[in-house]
Order: structure tokens, then sequence, then C-alpha cells
């Protein structure tokens, strides 16, 4: 195994297709929210003839089926998958009404992976898919391990971008990704004699279905700081059209001594803080204060109680073209920054909470159209192959990436596969551990769409040849 690979796989990462086969629709309709609740996609099929459809189309990871079919039986529809290779893997659960010949006489002699007996609770038939499913590992039960499949493990994670200039110290790219604050990054700049360098603490800007990321410039490291520090500076204006350029924040503290050093500091680099002295406070006066020029709102802490759901509830109130970015300062290991929250790790310096509320501030304004330039760059990360599915695959990274982000996956074994297709859309990502810097990431690659049988076939002979070629 290669340095630094885990051996697992993280819980939720593979979102999971359930396909039910049974005589009435109505019988799943109990069972489809506590489906959904686990990401799991339900099919239903109530003929054998349309089920085989469906397994060819969907390829699913489980089918629960009724022991006694309108058009066959669970032992013609297990007879029929063992007749094609592709088909073999997928556990097969079977309902069985009562104990008769007519029930159980079909199964017998067949491997199916469990029975349901009699009439079964929602939530007792939703513990024994799940317990079917996690025999597989969490995965796919097509995947396929890239060391078993004969491919390279390391790879890189692209995305194109544009570096358009700067605001005050932060670097300012256009993309069509979205980064994660917590993400170290390799610029490369695609100009000749332009030197790359790491940025990180990025943040994100949504402005007419274009978005900008943030980068802060003294984080920069590398031989690109040079061309950066010569970086155009762009003509800002407020969102808001005011001609104040002082930033406001919303400024929640439980202890006033503590806000008013803040204040004092941060008059320093022009933010006016308006304090908050409680959440429930915070939440009043996020509405009223929002839409008057408050660039951004700084919360200490915000938990999982009733005050931390109204306050998540006052910011989607806000109008989203008056809504200020969120920044939250927490000691809990698990939370995970989002397009309207943004979570700072304590203890930090004044350092880190000033340039995240500089970036907020920055983020509420417009970029002047035809300033700055158009310097062509990739932002990349190095990340492992762990394997292939029927829709992509698995990765795994050091730094977390953001869900629903359309990447160029750079691995040339790959990229043959897929007919000179490179590119792949993030679905989810785990943390392996709360305090690891190992994250999964689990991709669809654009190749996949349509029929994930035709897919995976052509897929399944690329390694088999593979393997054999190795074997030789």
């Amino acid at each position: 195994m290669t340095e630094n690979m885990v051996m697992g796989f993280a819980k939720g990462l593979t979102p999971h297709t359930v396909l039910f086969l049974v005589d009435k629709p109505e019988k799943t309709v109990s069972l489809a929210p506590l489906l959904t609740r686990l990401k799991y996609k339900l099919v239903t099929a109530v003929s054998l003839y349309e089920c085989l459809r469906l397994i060819d189309q969907e390829m699913p990871h489980l089918i629960v089926c009724d022991a006694i079919l309108p058009d066959g039986n669970a032992g013609v529809l297990y007879d029929r998958m063992q007749q094609q290779a592709l088909y073999r893997d997928i556990p097969v659960l079977v309902m069985i009404a009562s104990k008769t010949r007519e029930q159980l006489n079909p199964l017998k002699g067949r491997k199916f992976a469990g029975f349901l007996l009699g009439k079964v609770e929602p939530k007792a038939m939703l513990a024994k898919i799940v317990e079917v499913l996690e025999s597989h590992q969490d995965v796919s039960p097509f995947f396929i391990r890239a060391e078993d499949g004969c491919l390279v493990v390391d790879c890189t994670l692209a995305a194109e971008a544009k570096v358009v200039g700067r605001v005050g110290d932060q670097m300012v790219c256009q993309s069509e990704a979205e980064v994660d604050p917590d993400a170290s990054l390799l610029c490369q700049p695609q100009e000749k004699g332009k030197g790359p360098a790491i940025i990180r603490l990025g943040s994100n800007v949504h402005r007419s279905g274009s978005i900008y990321n943030l980068f802060p410039l003294n984080q920069a490291k590398g031989s690109g700081r040079t061309w950066m520090s010569h970086l155009p500076e762009i003509n800002l204006d407020r969102i808001t059209g005011g001609q104040d350029k002082r930033g406001r924040v919303l400024f929640y503290d439980p202890k006033i001594e503590r806000f008013e050093q803040f204040k004092r500091v941060f008059e320093g680099y022009d933010i006016d803080l308006i304090h908050a002295p409680s959440l429930q406070a915070a939440a009043a006066m996020m509405g009223r204060e929002a839409d008057s020029g408050v660039s951004c709102i700084y919360l200490d802490e915000l938990p999982s109680t009733a005050a931390g759901i109204a306050i998540k509830d006052a910011i989607q109130k806000i109008p989203e073209k008056f809504r200020p970015p969120v920044i939250v300062a927490t000691t809990a290991l698990n939370s995970r920054s989002t397009r309207e929250i943004r979570y700072i790790r304590k203890p930090f310096g004044l350092g880190i909470l000033v340039e995240a509320l500089d970036t907020a501030i920055k983020s509420r304004m417009n970029f002047a159209e035809g300033a700055g330039t158009k310097l062509e760059i990739h932002y990349q990360t190095p990340a492992k192959l762990l394997g292939l599915d029927e829709t992509g695959g698995i990765l795994q990274t050091k730094w977390p990436l953001v869900v629903g982000n359309k990447l160029i996956l750079q691995h040339p074994e790959l990229v043959k596969m897929w007919e000179g297709s490179a590119e792949v859309k993030i679905t989810s990502i785990v943390r392996m551990e709360p305090t690891s810097n190992i994250w999964q990431i689990k991709f669809e690659t654009i190749t996949a769409q349509g029929s994930k049988s035709k897919y995976w076939e052509k897929i399944s002979r690329h390694l088999s040849e593979k393997a054999i070629e190795s074997a030789g």
C-alpha cells in the first residue's frame, strides 16, 4: 500500500441506489423518506421485465424484491442476473410473505443476501438494507481498487481559473470552482516565465453567475509571489452603492470587555464593529442590519441549540443580494465551512481574524468590467486514486474540496479510458478522522452519464486488458 493511503472507506461517502421489485409500488412509500435521509436513491419496478431494464440503466447496489412476482419470482431474477458477469455481485434481499412452498421453493440453492419474513416494519427493513450495504465496505459492489486494476495511484486535481487582479492585499481569480478555505492549492500560471505559488485561506464570491476566488497575498509561498506583487488594483464599487469604504461587521461576543478591545483594534483597519450581546440578539439584528451596509457577520461559536438554529434561519431569510458572509470562531473539530458560513478554529491569532474579516468585506464588492488582467492559471492539488466504480471513483487528498465543483483529473490512464475527457464532478467528501488531514472524495465522471452498464463494461474491459498486460 502506498505511503499515507488508508485501508478503509468513509461511511456515507458513496451514495447507494436501492432497487425495489414489488407487486405494488405503494409498498415503498413509508420507506422512501428513511432512505432519502441516508442519501440513498430509491428506484421502483413492478415487473421482472422493468427490473431488468432498470438494472441495466442504474446498476443498483442492492435489490429488494418480493419472492413472488406478477411475471416470475425471485429465483428467476437471480438466475437472469447470474447469466451476466456484470450483475453477479449485486446483492438481492428477498421479502417472503409467508412460509409456503410457492414462496420458498424458488429460493432454494441460490445465494441471496438475506430474507425478510412476514410483514416487516420500515425501520427494521432499513436496518437490514444498511447491514447488507455495509458488508460491501461502504463502497459500490462494483468498486475496483486502483492497485487491483493495475492503475497508477498518484494523480492531480486541477481547476481552470483566471487571475483578474487584486483588491488590497487579496488576489482575485475568476473560475468555475469554489475553493475551500482550509485547502492549500498550487497556483500554476499557463504563461511561460511566471513561477508557481502555494495559495491558501481562499474565499468565494458569487456575482452575476460568475465565481470569484480571493486569496490573501501575504499567505502565498513560492516564486509566483514575484508576479503576484505586480498585479493591478481592481476598481471596486460597494454593492450597497454607498461611498463609505469602511467595513461594518455585526459582531457577536458574549463578553463586552473583549468586544470593546476588538472594536478599538479594528478601528485601525477601517472596520466598524456592531455589538450583538447574545445569539438571540444577533438573530434579531441580522435582518435589520444586513440591508443597511453590514459587510460581514462574526459569531463567537454557533451551537446546535435553538439559538444556533435561529441564527441559521435568520441568515437564510436575508435576501441573497444583501446576505453578508458569516464567520464563526469555533473549537468544534468537525465544523465544515460552507458557502454561507466560514469557520475559523480557536485559538487563532489576531492576524487570522483580520484576514478573515478583510476577505469577507472585500467579497461584498463588485469588480469593474474590463479592469485588471486575465492571466490563465490552474489550481492544482495532489491526490491519490483509491479506485473506480460505475459512476466514477474515490480519491484521497490532504485538503478538503467543495462538493459540486467540476474539476480536471490529471491521470493519463483514466483520460485514455474516458476517451480524452478529464472532467469530473465532486459529489461527496468525508474527513477520515476529526483531527486527521486525510479526506476521501467521491467523484463522478462526465462519461458515465447515461447507461451505467455500458460505461462500466467499457471500463472493466480496459482494466482486464491492463491486468493481462501487467501479468505478461
